[in-house]
């Protein structure tokens, strides 16, 4: 019998730069539907609970699942949970893994990297320049605070973090 951990806490710095990737690539449609971003720390897959919206979530609607298995640590994952786990584990120098616009689940070594490499599938982009992309990013992060798309995600308003 395996035993795991339970309520263990999420920390505060990756959900937030998770919850900004996820409001910004919300906000520029470049997720599915219910399609999510993940973060993994170690042997730990952070990602947005079962039922929170994209656009509005919080670092406080992140939930945890142990790599290895899928176990949820803390929160309720969503449903295709297993989806994502699959994908980390077919990538494992991966960071981060997303859902598309186009339902097709991407991998990539850091969460800004995916988020961009989300944001060029979205406008059909299959190898845009890095500086672009930053340019792209930036943009869309300065955009997002000005239409108050970030309020809530993160926890003061002088530091924005940069996933």
């Amino acid at each position: 019998m395996t035993c795991h951990a339970t309520g263990v806490l999420i920390r505060e710095q990756p959900a937030t730069e998770l919850t900004v990737a996820t409001r910004i690539l919300a906000r520029a449609e470049a997720l599915a539907p219910k399609g999510r971003i993940t973060l993994r720390l170690r042997d730990v897959l952070y990602v947005a609970g079962r039922g929170v919206s994209n656009h509005t979530m919080t670092p406080y609607d992140i939930v945890s699942v142990l790599l290895a298995d899928g176990t949820p640590l803390l929160g309720v994952p969503p449903d295709d949970m297993d989806e994502y786990v699959a994908a980390h584990r077919a990538a494992p120098d991966a960071e981060s893994v997303g859902r598309g616009s186009d339902g097709v689940i991407i991998a990539a070594p850091s969460l800004r990297a995916c988020a961009t490499r989300l944001l060029a599938r979205r406008h059909g982009e299959r190898g845009p320049d890095d500086a672009s992309l930053e340019r792209a990013w930036d943009e869309l992060v300065a955009d997002a605070r000005i239409a108050g798309a970030l309020i809530g995600a993160v926890p003061t308003e002088d530091a924005t973090p940069e996933p």
